[in-house]
């Protein structure tokens, strides 16, 4: 049996498949304390499990966007499942810190294919502005997943303990395969089917010469870096710094969901209508007043939650409005080469996004100053990205 792909099923079950990486990235996060105690590790070490498998999805996407436009969207996508499922067997069971950290590794690989084949599968269906309008509602669904992981993390730890954190991450995946496995469609475009290995890569190189594929990368990555900065420093600011409890930075967190979700509305509204580059325009312009303001904050030593949270949240409804269209836009560039330009838009965002989150977390001290420069540099970028792919079409 095969799913109609032009049935409300089939987007609910591409919602439930990319639900999967940010949820197993962020379900871990309140368990880390523990971890460190359970497993007699340092906090460095434990810390890898969480910045490593960041980096894997970021890597994994770049693998997993070619082997799609060589072999299928679906068999990939399903081997992938598999090995998320038994990562997470190995995690659970890994004995130290180092075999947890191997295991993660390849877990974020399997759990990153539903992220970024979701999104190709889409572009394969579906023109250009339509298919903004479908991602921006598949990651509006999505986005509920790293609201409520770290709440559901924290409970299981509770009641179970943090390995049975893990075992669940190794249920869910076996129940999405036996889901996807009878009804998953194959969506590769009948010209990819006889695509060699050297067909993959030298289209895949024809997209990084592209200056309008290169432009509507840097436009979503760039956004992504902006907003992954904020994730890096907030904590600190407002736990260490303003001496919060943490559940009151959980509710403030939910603000910024919000917008996203809020953004991805509206393109989901609206793209077809208005055209992809005006919302990413619109988009980076947010991006770049919730920077400023953070900016105008820090340098009148304005330190507060309203201070921090209310311009994330126009930055992250710019985010909203910027990534769909992006990622549309750049996989169209060359239907021949969807899988790879959306495993390079993907990496684009990861890849920015931790080091955003890196320098932030590196450079924070007792005022939101590095955070507001570090936000303020990427929403520039981010912005002239969007003006060169404007300019090269």
């Amino acid at each position: 049996m095969r799913t109609d792909t032009s049935s409300r099923f089939f987007i609910v079950l591409l919602v439930i498949l990319s639900m999967l990486g940010p949820l197993t990235l962020n379900i871990l996060v309140p368990s880390l304390p523990g971890m460190v105690t359970s497993l007699k590790a340092t906090k460095e070490s434990v810390q890898l499990t969480l910045s490593l498998y960041l980096l894997g999805m970021a890597v994994g996407q770049l693998m997993l966007g070619p082997l799609a436009d060589r072999f299928g969207r679906r068999p990939v996508l399903l081997t992938a499942l598999v090995l998320y499922v038994f990562s997470s067997l190995a995690a659970f069971l890994a004995p130290n810190v180092e075999m947890l950290i191997v295991a993660r590794i390849l877990q974020s690989f399997g759990a990153t294919a539903g992220l970024t084949l979701s999104r190709t599968m889409i572009r394969d269906l579906y023109e250009r502005d339509s298919a903004a309008s479908m991602i921006a509602y598949v990651t509006m669904a999505m986005v509920i997943a790293p609201m409520l992981s770290p709440i559901l993390g924290a409970t299981i730890d509770d009641l179970l303990g943090w390995r049975a954190i893990l075992l669940f991450c190794g249920i869910l995946g076996l129940i999405s395969f036996l889901i996807a496995a009878p009804i998953l469609p194959e969506t590769r475009p009948a010209s990819l089917v006889a695509a060699t290995a050297g067909d993959v890569a030298r289209r895949t190189g024809e997209l990084l010469r592209n200056r309008r594929f290169m432009g509507y990368w840097g436009a979503g990555a760039f956004c992504s870096g902006l907003f992954f900065a904020f994730l890096g420093t907030a904590p600190h600011l407002m736990i260490e710094v303003l001496g919060r409890p943490k559940t009151e930075y959980g509710l403030w967190f939910m603000t910024l969901s919000l917008g996203y979700m809020a953004g991805n509305f509206i393109s989901g509204r609206f793209s077809p209508k208005l055209g992809g580059d005006r919302l990413i325009f619109g988009g980076n312009v947010c991006g770049l007043v919730g920077a400023l303001l953070i900016l105008a904050g820090a340098a009148y030593g304005w330190l507060h939650p309203l201070a921090l949270f209310i311009p994330a949240m126009v930055a992250s409804f710019g985010n909203g409005l910027v990534l769909p269209n992006s990622i549309a836009a750049g996989v169209g560039i060359n239907p021949l080469a969807a899988g790879a330009g959306s495993g390079l838009l993907g990496f684009g965002q990861m890849g920015i996004g931790a080091v955003a989150s890196y320098l932030g977390g590196k450079l924070i001290g007792d005022t939101a100053m590095p955070l507001a420069a570090i936000m303020t540099v990427c929403a520039v970028l981010a912005l002239a990205s969007g003006w060169l792919s404007r300019q090269a079409e």
